[in-house]
């Protein structure tokens, strides 16, 4: 963690550097948890923070945690237990903004008055892990994927979407994940709604598990589809073909692409393995992901550049069918992270992906 936080420190210091800053203001959760792998959360619902970090990015940067009265001696003795920082504890009922530095020489990557903004910087910065983040990221994968497998074989025939989101669930926080997101589609519910929030439905013929599981910060989006009863020679050319779409979003994945380029190469691969031109339109592709399910949903237009240690999560669907991953970018291009090898695959463009687990 030492060695991780020196680099952080050093690209932070580079941010303040560049926009002639002193002090930086650190807010949004995804940010704090890259500086510091903590849980920085309380609801779980809420894209707030229960503290805000204050780096001093002078001649040896220092952090000093700015919460109040209720959640710093947990923040103390769990999340920061093993960083040395200073603190700054405000009442519960006080405003912890009034306790932030502001002016010319301040910026933020969520800021208020006074502050300047730099919350592209930052993202640029926490874009790219480290190798132990890299490797935490790489355990978080593979974790949530025997959670999904474990999930979906505890499934049956007859049960609701809300018991299978509560298996799903129970695996993963048994994995010591955190469900950031749980969808579960019984059917052909998938084909209608594409973010199915577990609803009464009963599972009779499949059912597609979706999660975004978190640990340290980190998140590893997964999609599984088991089938009680075997899909037609149709279906599973749909699901293959859907792969062949993914493989286009992954072999476009490479070190210095513009992500809109890389989408760009994803939607051109629809109607080319037979799908709608536009079925694109009706969800969103994925994007950059890692410190959150998606950072923001990418399109052709976008410009960031996809960097050596850049996370993309891709998650192409049609005709009923979805499949997604999460990725780290390297120099060898894109490594996906989210394998079972209890779970059925079939190889596609020289990788193992998921295929359909037919009972």
């Amino acid at each position: 963690m030492a060695d991780d936080l020196s680099d952080q420190l050093a690209r932070l210091a580079a941010v303040a550097d560049r926009h002639g800053l002193d002090t930086l203001v650190l807010r949004e959760p995804a940010t704090i948890s890259w500086l510091t792998g903590a849980r920085s959360h309380v609801p779980q619902t809420l894209d707030t923070s229960c503290l805000d970090i204050v780096v001093d990015c002078r001649d040896r940067p220092r952090l000093t945690v700015v919460t109040n009265a209720i959640e710093a001696p947990r923040l103390r003795d769990t999340e920061l237990a093993d960083q040395v920082v200073d603190w700054t504890v405000m009442p519960w009922w006080a405003d912890r903004a009034a306790a932030l530095p502001t002016g010319p020489g301040v910026g933020a990557d969520r800021p208020g008055p006074g502050m300047r903004d730099v919350r592209a910087d930052i993202a640029a910065a926490r874009r790219q892990l480290t190798a132990a983040q890299a490797e935490t990221l790489r355990d978080v994968c593979g974790d949530a994927a025997r959670a999904v497998t474990a999930a979906a074989a505890r499934c049956r025939p007859g049960m609701t979407e809300y018991a299978a989101a509560a298996l799903l669930a129970a695996e993963l926080l048994d994995r010591a994940l955190e469900p950031v997101a749980l969808f579960v589609a019984a059917d052909q519910r998938g084909a209608v709604h594409r973010h199915p929030l577990p609803t009464t439905a009963r599972l009779t013929d499949r059912v597609m598990l979706v999660c975004c599981a978190r640990r340290a910060g980190l998140i590893a989006s997964v999609t599984r589809i088991r089938c009680f009863t075997p899909p037609t020679a149709e279906d599973r050319a749909a699901y293959r073909r859907l792969l062949d779409v993914e493989a286009a979003f992954l072999d476009a994945s490479q070190v210095g692409a513009r992500i809109g380029d890389v989408v760009a190469a994803g939607v051109a691969a629809y109607p080319a393995h037979g799908f709608a031109e536009t079925e694109w339109h009706r969800h969103h592709q994925g994007g950059f992901s890692g410190w959150q399910p998606r950072e923001y949903p990418a399109h052709p237009g976008s410009t960031d550049p996809l960097t050596a240690g850049s996370v993309v999560a891709w998650n192409p669907s049609a005709a009923g069918w979805k499949v997604e991953d999460t990725c780290l970018v390297t120099q060898a291009g894109p490594r996906p992270l989210v394998h079972d090898p209890d779970w059925p695959s079939v190889t596609v463009a020289g990788r193992h992906r998921p295929d359909l687990l037919i009972d």
